[in-house]
């Protein structure tokens, strides 16, 4: 790794701040500076960096179609014919941001480029052709869907979550002695145990109650309202809740006036929460849509994964590989909801074998071990 004034330096590029790849870069970087002092690290967003405007217009364009189309999203996703009709438009806009990289990766001199997001790591690819430098290219996927948006010869080395997307990367033409697979990357709390009756009554949680944590993400995606209203029905009273609205105020605030007057405390209602590793190791279960971080997450901490509408697309790919590897259930239909959650809590063994199932396939060390190969240099 390079050196300036004896201090090893880092890049680390991500795409939206309210993401699975900052809280993945994020990772990282706590887990690089684990390895000891004189280690110097910037982790940027690219797009704002880069290009801000088309970050802007990418962020609000991106929300709409997963609020408003996201069937559409799914059509377009990692489509060989959208790849390849964007392909002079996304040359343009590396163009455009190379003056800036070439700026950045010139006054800083890293010994290594780390990418959790397709985008930055296009611009590196870009830089590196256009300069001939050689610094090494790493690029983390944070899904189970290895897109083609992500595949450049100038990458050095893919981290992938699982010998399934090895398998897709390489089908897709990558070298396999490119790919490691290590896992999604998540802070290394997440292995860590606590006493999960001293969590309980921190969260002034009812002793012995089924728990259930409900969320969707940093920024509370999904259809956690309606979610939150099946349990309000026969059935649904068995349980407590845990629900965390992330940055979504709006949806912070309708849970707040329609549910948490008159509920008896079975309804636990968070906003952004810095320790959902706690949350998920006082609860049973966790009902969330299918992103790449939070369900690495729960495997980290072995707890069964209800997924409900998942994104067309990524969430789609990580549903059907966390399925079919039994650590989570899909449930297709909202109003049948209930009858889902209590069928695989009074069958004897069911949650506990899910539990061992996330178990088995996590990779809870991941930041430690991408931030191995960050340090030896690949």
């Amino acid at each position: 790794m390079s050196e300036l004034g004896g201090m090893k330096r880092v890049l680390i590029f991500y795409v939206s701040r309210n993401s699975g790849h900052y809280n993945a870069a994020k990772s990282i970087e706590k887990a690089i500076l684990g390895f000891g002092k004189g280690i110097e690290i910037r982790t940027v967003n690219a797009l704002d960096y880069a290009n801000p405007i088309l970050g802007k217009i990418l962020a609000k364009a991106y929300a709409e179609i997963l609020k408003k189309r996201p069937q559409f999203w799914g059509n377009i996703y990692d489509n060989p014919v959208v790849l390849e009709k964007t392909r002079k438009t996304r040359e343009r806009f590396a163009k455009r941001g190379f003056p800036k990289i070439q700026k950045l990766v010139g006054s800083f001199k890293p010994g290594a480029v780390v990418c959790t997001q397709a985008y930055p790591s296009g611009l590196m690819a870009y830089y590196k052709r256009r300069s001939g430098d050689k610094i090494p290219l790493i690029a983390v996927l944070t899904d189970h869907a290895p897109h083609s948006y992500w595949i450049f010869p100038e990458t050095d080395i893919y981290v992938v979550p699982s010998d399934d997307t090895a398998a897709m990367m390489v089908k897709k033409g990558v070298p396999r002695e490119k790919i490691r697979v290590l896992g999604i990357p998540v802070d290394n709390k997440f292995q860590n145990s606590h006493d999960r009756s001293l969590l309980r009554d921190r969260f002034a949680l009812y002793p012995g109650k089924r728990t259930v944590l409900i969320m969707g993400g940093n920024q509370g995606l999904g259809a956690l309202e309606e979610i939150v209203d099946a349990f309000q029905g026969r059935g649904g009273l068995n349980y407590q809740l845990m629900v965390v609205a992330g940055r979504n105020k709006r949806l912070y605030r309708r849970i707040k006036n329609r549910y948490m007057k008159g509920n008896g405390g079975n309804i636990k209602l968070y906003p952004y929460s810095e320790n959902i590793d706690e949350m998920m190791e006082a609860s049973d279960a966790i009902i969330t849509k299918a992103g790449g971080i939070t369900t690495a997450e729960a495997l980290a901490k072995g707890v069964p994964i209800f997924i409900v509408d998942p994104i067309p697309g990524q969430e789609r790919m990580n549903t059907d590989f966390l399925v079919k590897e039994g650590a989570a259930v899909e449930i297709k239909n909202k109003e049948a909801l209930i009858e889902a959650v209590n069928s695989l809590f009074d069958t004897k063994g069911a949650l506990e074998k899910m539990a061992a199932n996330s178990k088995r396939i996590s990779k809870a060390d991941s930041s430690t071990r991408v931030a191995e190969l960050v340090i030896r240099g690949c």
